[in-house]
């Protein structure tokens, strides 16, 4: 009788077993198959989005400025140069320009000569200065336009002749990166180079 009983306890605890194993492979296919389901659906319907910037560079009348420049300009001018970004794609986002100015003599003379006496009116409320480079003040929503950057180059009465047949060059750069998740300050988005890298720095340092 205790034989008996003995075993059928034994069939029961096998059973059981039998059905908690039946049970975990019913709960992993049901898994798996939400699973893929879940990427189908995700595969149809994410699109990613297109992140589009133009940096516009014209006169104060709307006409794109001249590919060869401006020639023959005085002591006591302004010239206008009008430079701002235009968010073409379908996402916000932050940008910064970045300005290289060179000047260079007349062929044949030594004269080394200094930006001093030529200014730009430098829109400073809406385009911060750091490390180089000038950020806007906020995200620029697709289809939108930023307030310029600068509209016009004044060249100072003190200019000497030194500056006769001279070449001045205002080279700008624009770079832009998304807003969203992307911090509530331009300065310090990631995907410009320097708050990327100190970020990286920073967390290598931490797990030493």
């Amino acid at each position: 009788m205790n034989m008996k009983n003995g075993m059928t306890a034994q069939w029961k605890k096998r059973l059981l077993t039998l059905a908690v194993i039946i049970s975990c492979l019913a709960i992993l296919a049901t898994g798996t198959a939400a699973y893929f389901v879940a990427e189908e659906t995700a595969y149809n319907v994410i699109t990613t989005g297109l992140l589009h910037m133009e940096l516009i560079e014209e006169t104060t009348g709307g006409k794109p400025w001249p590919a060869d420049g401006v020639m023959g300009v005085m002591p006591s001018t302004d010239v206008d140069k009008v430079v701002y970004v235009r968010n073409r794609g379908n996402v916000p986002f932050y940008a910064r320009i970045q300005m290289e100015q060179r000047i260079t003599a007349a062929p044949g003379t030594t004269a080394e000569l200094t930006f001093e006496h030529i200014t730009l009116d430098l829109n400073t409320e809406c385009w911060i200065e750091q490390g180089g480079f000038y950020y806007y003040y906020r995200a620029i929503q697709p289809g939108e336009v930023s307030e310029p950057l600068f509209t016009t180059v004044s060249f100072a009465p003190q200019m000497g002749n030194e500056y006769m047949n001279a070449t001045v060059e205002i080279a700008v750069q624009a770079q832009a990166v998304q807003s969203d998740n992307n911090g509530y300050d331009p300065l310090f988005a990631l995907g410009w180079s320097e708050p990327a890298k100190e970020l990286i720095q920073n967390a290598d340092e931490n797990a030493e």
